[in-house]
């Protein structure tokens, strides 16, 4: 028999605490708090399955309005633009934060492009590096400029996530280009100019890769801020990387493919890290703490104590 855990902190100690609209409620006694038994996560009410197709369906092109309208069919649920768009920020910060932690096995030729787009109304350029071999994403850039500074934090993020410095380079001829890699690789790495890229073998691979960055656009309309861009970019790279299958790869995403623990294969196990139940049952810390005083309202209780007021503590 499976018992009932506590969404939020974990604890068996839970009882029943009525319905709302056909779903059964618990009261937990640990934590004091309420929660529902459906697949939602804590404090949410939406089924889990259901947020976790919004996500896919923003990071494969679709807007939010199409989004809505494939969750009222497919789930009987009408919800918010608004609402999706949250979710789609929240569970962002999780992937791109625990995707920092994987350790991908790439190649040593990369390629690195960038294009123009238009974000809040103004044309800012984005940067993207792949690895040849594996066709995993390393890195993407979002700037209002295309320097020297830029093409250098470019390559230096993807050397980063790859743990290694590529022995060869491959873009455009772009000056940038030039100096930002000779800055943070030195003469460990070979660079490659070329327009159209020609590199033996992998002409296939190019023109995918501008393939990526034009789906990538489309993602990007309509943004106001270019924090928030770059936040959504860093996950539509996770999404490229661990989720989205490619036909060059045997119809798996290039993470799979290294052969490599992945901290996730879904969106739904991105949101699982939210899950309280999967930590140790710790009990709440139940010791009354005090509060905190203002001189003013020291002074004037020490007035009224010294007046002989009842009821005034000193």
């Amino acid at each position: 028999m499976n018992e009932m855990r506590c969404k939020l902190c974990g604890s068996l100690d839970v009882i029943k605490y009525g319905t709302f609209r056909g779903v059964q409620r618990y009261w937990c006694k640990a934590c004091e708090r309420k929660f529902a038994d459906n697949d939602a996560l804590p404090t949410m009410r939406t089924p889990k399955r259901v947020v976790a197709s919004a996500l896919s369906c923003y990071f494969g092109g679709m807007p939010l309005d199409a989004i809505q309208r494939h969750l009222n069919q497919q789930f009987g649920l009408y919800l918010s633009e608004a609402g999706i768009y949250k979710w789609i920020i929240r569970f962002s910060q999780d992937a791109v934060r625990k995707a920092k932690r994987f350790k991908p096995k790439v190649g040593d030729i990369w390629v690195a492009d960038e294009t123009c787009i238009k974000v809040g109304g103004r044309n800012v350029w984005f940067w993207d590096i792949i690895d040849v071999n594996s066709r995993f994403l390393l890195a993407s850039h979002i700037s209002e400029s295309r320097t020297t500074k830029d093409a250098q934090r470019l390559v230096e993020k993807a050397s980063r996530m790859a743990r290694k410095t590529p022995k060869v380079v491959v873009t455009d001829y772009l000056q940038a280009y030039i100096d930002g890699i000779e800055l943070a690789f030195g003469a460990d790495t070979e660079h490659l100019q070329s327009k159209p890229f020609k590199l033996q073998n992998h002409n296939n691979l190019i023109e995918r890769f501008h393939g990526t960055l034009k789906d990538r656009t489309n993602v990007l309309r309509g943004f106001k801020s270019i924090a928030t861009a770059r936040l959504l970019t860093d996950a539509w790279l996770v999404h490229y990387n661990f989720f989205k299958e490619h036909e060059a790869l045997g119809n798996v995403p290039p993470a799979i493919k290294m052969g490599v623990d992945v901290p996730f294969t879904d969106w739904a196990e991105v949101m699982a890290g939210k899950v309280g139940i999967e930590q140790p049952y710790a009990p709440p810390n139940l010791k009354p703490t005090r509060r905190r005083i203002s001189k003013r309202v020291k002074k004037h209780r020490k007035t009224a104590y010294q007046m002989g007021v009842k009821g005034v503590r000193r």
